[in-house]
């Protein structure tokens, strides 16, 4: 197994971390270099060791996975222990070029997760910008593990599937807050069993979709006519739910944009 470290240890690092142990990657060659805390219990806990990052080897993987605004000073920082080292930018916005600019030794690959990536649902993009064929592939053997892979051969569909999939799982969570209040109520205040009934039901909606159904036909075997489905559904039309659920992606996906220009 490859040696692979985590340059921030936040939630998408966590995902990864966990699906990854999940799959069957020793968490003996996983590592993390984290200033905070928190994130350090938490991995700590699992078994995963924190290290300093002059401890980097040059034949490392390293996972950078900060915030946009820390990112150009964390890269800063691990280009001074090694000049020719293989790092996989999970940070969102900055554009590969911005990195190159600093260091053109550098093998550099982006990819984007999802957090679903914890429980091997993930979905991640990927892009090679300067890293060699082996590197890639050992990558995208890692990626694969906690889920599907999205090789995408343009650099800017990556902020698009950043406001799309990466941040796809909160937009879900979002809608199924009312849900969560519907039901928890039907059931007297027990959050534990609103939780499994939700857990049900997109359970039971994810196997509808896998067996490659329509997703109109699927609409309509639930709707029937001048049924409560109907009703409901007369209603987000009405109110141009789906318009304003697809404005929300198109926002998240110009912020991805945005961020290229602010760093």
């Amino acid at each position: 197994m490859k040696k692979i470290i985590f340059y921030g240890a936040g939630n998408i690092s966590q995902a990864l971390i966990e699906g990854l142990i999940s799959a069957g990657y020793d968490k003996k060659y996983i590592y993390f270099v984290d200033r905070n805390k928190s994130n350090t219990k938490k991995l700590t806990k699992i078994g995963v060791k924190k290290i300093n990052h002059d401890s980097i080897q040059a034949t490392d993987l390293v996972f950078l996975a900060v915030k946009p605004k820390d990112a150009l000073f964390a890269f800063d920082e691990i280009i001074k222990i090694h000049e020719k080292i293989k790092i996989i930018s999970l940070v969102a916005g900055i554009k590969s070029n911005k990195f190159l600019a600093r260091s053109k030794t550098i093998e550099l690959i982006r990819a984007m997760p999802n957090t679903s990536s914890r429980f091997n649902k993930g979905i991640t993009a990927i892009y090679n910008k300067s890293s060699s064929k082996t590197t890639f592939k050992k990558v995208s053997d890692i990626l694969k593990k906690v889920g599907i892979l999205i090789e995408v051969e343009k650099e800017a569909y990556i902020d698009d599937f950043t406001g799309l999939i990466g941040s796809g799982p909160a937009y879900f969570f979002y809608l199924l807050k009312v849900y969560e209040k519907r039901i928890t109520k039907l059931c007297n205040g027990d959050t534990k069993k609103s939780n499994e009934i939700i857990t049900n039901l997109l359970e039971g909606i994810a196997l509808s979709i896998s067996n490659n159904n329509n997703l109109d036909d699927l609409i309509s075997a639930v709707a029937s006519k001048k049924g409560t489905t109907e009703a409901g559904l007369k209603s987000f039309k009405t109110t141009k739910l789906s318009q304003s659920f697809e404005k929300g992606i198109i926002r998240a996906i110009k912020r991805a944009k945005e961020i290229s220009k602010e760093y």
